[in-house]
């Protein structure tokens, strides 16, 4: 029955009510009217409802099952990436014969959870999506890339069947990379380098650092100390103190692992102490002395000042031919750091005695030269007085 037949046969319903006896009219009065009122609405919205419905034209069912849209990864490839971001880029398509109630993608990463990267809640019969996006940062060391596109509806059995069903269609597709950025950062440490300094401030930090393109951070850490963060060669200004210090220079990278270059090296700016301990000031009988010192640490270089003149030494030595008289000596010492330490200037005398052995050799000889030396000058000028001519 159509709409219209309701709706006509609705009115002359009332008109029959309108021209019934009165007695009948009495009784209806009798009952409730506000029953009646509601009744009548809930007709008449009935009617125009599945007037409605029938009137609607439904939507195209698709054959089932439902093929899941395809999926294509062009990247991440099955490759080593040396960076720890990388780039995301795959496409969706799908088409059917009827509409689907709903299409989602999602991603996941190592088996993790399912990221919703698209989510439509509505009727469509195709899509056709590209993605792009940026994966990071991953850690190093191996990877699975998942892609899930799934569509959900009803759909008849077959294109002739009026039986329907509803139900999830999942496509997926994976691909597995790599990440591997070891070694692809470099930091040369130029200074310090692995030696001893005689000075403690103002030494300098220098390196060089490749790519320098997506640098963070960088800094030092000397002795496992706090970080000093640097933009890039600097000094480190000190005082140091005396003794092995480590120094470790860092890079933090936005896209690779952070590289450090770590050095020992050595502050010594004490000069060693010298002590002389076989001269004194005294005098000495005779002409070789010995020398001899202590020195409290390793030396590159010892060198003692005798009367002026600078000697080399290998170390304890003994000084010969002494001249009778006053001398000076100072004896110096230099580490390997290159700081000199010195002893005190000492004065000694030498006044060397004549030996007997000397002695019964030179004075007979003397004692002619001072006795017969004047004998001989008074008999030469006796006999020159002689030869004169008298007049």
């Amino acid at each position: 029955m159509s709409t219209a037949s309701l709706i006509l046969r609705l009115l002359n319903m009332g008109k029959t009510i309108s021209s019934s006896s009165t007695n009948d009219i009495r009784c209806i009065m009798k009952k409730p009217v506000l029953f009646t009122v509601p009744v009548l609405a809930l007709l008449i919205l009935a009617v125009f409802t599945v007037g409605i419905v029938s009137s609607a034209v439904p939507y195209a069912v698709p054959s089932g099952p439902i093929a899941p849209p395809t999926i294509f990864i062009e990247s991440p490839t099955s490759t080593t990436y040396v960076r720890w971001f990388v780039p995301i880029v795959f496409s969706v398509n799908g088409s059917w014969d009827g509409y689907v109630n709903s299409c989602s993608v999602e991603l996941s990463l190592d088996g993790g959870y399912q990221h919703s990267v698209l989510s439509l809640p509505f009727r469509i019969n195709r899509i056709s999506r590209a993605f792009s996006t940026t994966l990071g940062p991953l850690s190093e060391g191996q990877h699975t890339l998942e892609v899930f596109a799934t569509v959900s509806g009803a759909y008849r059995a077959d294109s002739n069947s009026t039986i329907l069903k509803t139900g999830s269609f999942t496509s997926k597709t994976s691909v597995n990379f790599k990440v591997n950025t070891e070694g692809q950062g470099q930091l040369t440490l130029l200074s310090p380098q692995n030696q001893t300094y005689n000075y403690n401030k103002d030494i300098p930090v220098t390196f060089n650092i490749n790519p320098n393109a997506s640098i963070t951070n960088m800094g030092y850490t000397l002795d496992q100390q706090s970080n000093v963060t640097i933009p890039r060669n600097t000094t480190m200004y000190g005082p140091l103190s005396d003794g092995p210090h480590t120094i470790k220079v860092y890079s933090v990278f936005s896209d690779i692992l952070p590289v450090h270059s770590t050095i020992n090296f050595t502050v010594d700016t004490t000069p060693p102490n010298v002590s002389l301990i076989s001269l004194e000031e005294e005098t000495y009988n005779e002409s070789i002395v010995p020398l001899v010192f202590t020195v409290n640490e390793t030396t590159s270089l010892i060198t003692y000042i005798l009367d002026g003149k600078v000697h080399t030494s290998d170390g304890n030595t003994t000084i010969t031919i002494l001249r009778d008289g006053d001398h000076t000596l100072k004896v110096y010492a230099t580490d390997e750091a290159g700081n000199a330490g010195s002893t005190e200037t000492i004065s000694f005398n030498v006044q060397v005695p004549i030996s007997p052995n000397l002695a019964l050799g030179v004075l007979p000889p003397m004692a002619i030269v001072l006795i017969g030396g004047p004998s001989i000058l008074i008999y030469l000028k006796r006999r020159k007085h002689s030869k004169t001519p008298k007049t």
